[in-house]
């Protein structure tokens, strides 16, 4: 952002090619980082920056095709040939009707407000460029459209199809030099070779049009003429990119090996869950200590045959995530928030590695991390087959024990141990006493876990005895509910 208005001081009137391309390069950045920083960080003007980018952005655009355009006809057009000399007046007058309406749209230009955003969005974007797992979960994103935009060109080899290749591609290179500048550095000559080769193959496509729609002004000899040397220029140009593409060393795979594979992959889009519930959650740090309670909870269920002995579903990661969201709903009502994190979550996006059902189920546990306790029929789970909604009330208790854990009087809790006695399931909590007071959202948690787990349930100080066996009856179904 800083040079942009760098670059827009650079002007001066002149209107030469150079600034003029640098300061639409600079633009094309920040449209690009808003692009994406705009869904994981709602709440920040992102949006208003990128209009303001894009509204300047298009005038120079207009003016820098008719600057380019010019440069192709001089340079392939014979001097004195009508056909040249027409062509060129029309681009002169385009260029003069496009730098007026580009002068306008510099003077309308705010840098003070400019300033503003950059002071304002430097510190959103630093944190989330910080997050590296999160950056490669974005890159997977951009990575597939540049995939398969490449292999429609592949089987039509059209102009417009080169096109989206190169749109995908500079999207591509822009986020990688600015999100993961590490790997960028490996990958910015290929990058940079291929954005250059495409962009002249479509300056040449754009001038094959441009000739055809001035037919008056050329005749049928100059125009076959024209169509030879255009054709001359593009087609090594296409024999490069392909040739380029298609080797066993292809760019796309040596892109692709660089970001997360296999289990990686679903922790990368774990990761970029957790940046955009980090923007939008009034107090992530309290929802981080959740999080890790929860996990401490369910890896103690788990170790003692509690959880996770047949099962279809990613039970760890999905309890882990709807720990992390459980308060997004904050960021657009504080009353019944559990409900709108419940909408939100199941409308956002799934990253890579995640599906639209895992999403589901991960709003379904955090739905019911607080207030009133659900019940094997409640109308969100209808939907499930019996064990899956079993095991979603489970998890779901996991969590709301931990979010009892997380609330001000439990502090002093670091950590969550499970030990599965003969007929209960007993808590060790690190830094609870005899003296910790037992809240109401304690007990309710407690008696949701012992209706979801089939058992009671006792928390405990670690070291202190387990008391003789009472004739203590689970939860039951009308309890919970």
């Amino acid at each position: 952002m800083d040079r942009v208005l760098e670059e827009h001081s650079k002007l001066n009137g002149s209107w030469a090619p150079e600034p003029v391309h640098d300061l639409r390069v600079s633009l094309r950045r920040c449209i690009l980082i808003a692009d994406l920083m705009k869904d994981l960080d709602p709440g920040a003007g992102w949006k208003l920056m990128r209009k303001a980018a894009r509204r300047l952005f298009r005038q120079l655009g207009a003016l820098r095709d008719a600057q380019v355009l010019m440069e192709w006809v001089q340079k392939l057009g014979p001097l004195g040939e009508t056909s040249t000399a027409a062509l060129l007046e029309g681009l002169k007058e385009k260029y003069d009707q496009d730098r007026a309406a580009a002068q306008d749209a510099a003077r309308e230009f705010d840098r003070k407000q400019w300033r503003a955003w950059s002071r304002e969005l430097a510190g959103h974007f630093r944190h989330t460029a910080s997050n590296q797992p999160a950056c490669e979960s974005l890159m997977l994103e951009l990575w597939e459209p540049v995939r398969d935009s490449h292999r429609r060109a592949q089987r039509n080899q059209s102009g417009v199809a080169y096109h989206r290749v190169r749109v995908q591609l500079k999207k591509f290179r822009y986020a990688a030099e600015n999100f993961l500048p590490s790997m960028y550095t490996g990958w910015a000559p290929e990058l940079k070779f291929l954005q250059d080769l495409l962009g002249e193959i479509h300056d040449l496509d754009v001038l094959s049009q441009l000739i055809n729609k001035h037919r008056t002004h050329s005749d049928e000899a100059a125009r076959a003429l024209w169509a030879k040397r255009l054709q001359d220029e593009r087609a090594p140009r296409v024999q490069q990119y392909r040739a380029k593409m298609v080797a066993k060393a292809s760019p796309l795979r040596t892109w692709r090996e660089g970001l997360p594979a296999g289990r990686e992959v679903r922790s990368a889009g774990l990761a970029k869950l957790a940046e955009w519930a980090y923007f939008v959650t009034p107090s992530f740090p309290r929802v981080r200590r959740i999080a890790r309670l929860a996990l401490q909870l369910y890896d103690g269920f788990s170790n003692s045959g509690l959880i996770g002995l047949d099962s279809n579903i990613e039970e760890r990661s999905i309890l882990h995530a709807a720990a992390l969201l459980q308060e997004v709903g904050h960021f657009k009502k504080n009353k019944a928030h559990h409900k709108e994190s419940y909408r939100m979550i199941r409308r956002t996006t799934p990253p890579p590695g995640w599906t639209k059902t895992d999403l589901e189920l991960v709003a379904l546990v955090a739905r019911f991390h607080r207030r009133a306790l659900p019940s094997l029929n409640h109308k969100a789970l209808r939907g499930y087959q019996l064990p899956l909604r079993h095991l979603l009330l489970l998890l779901a208790a996991l969590l709301r024990m931990a979010h009892a854990f997380g609330a001000k009087p439990y502090r002093a809790i670091r950590r969550l141990e499970v030990e599965n006695c003969v007929g209960m399931i007993v808590l060790r909590a690190e830094g609870f006493t005899d003296t910790a007071p037992f809240t109401s959202k304690l007990a309710e948690a407690t008696r949701f876990l012992e209706f979801a787990s089939h058992r009671p349930v006792h928390i405990l100080a670690p070291g202190a005895q387990i008391a003789a066996p009472q004739l203590v009856q689970p939860a039951t179904h009308s309890d919970a509910a």
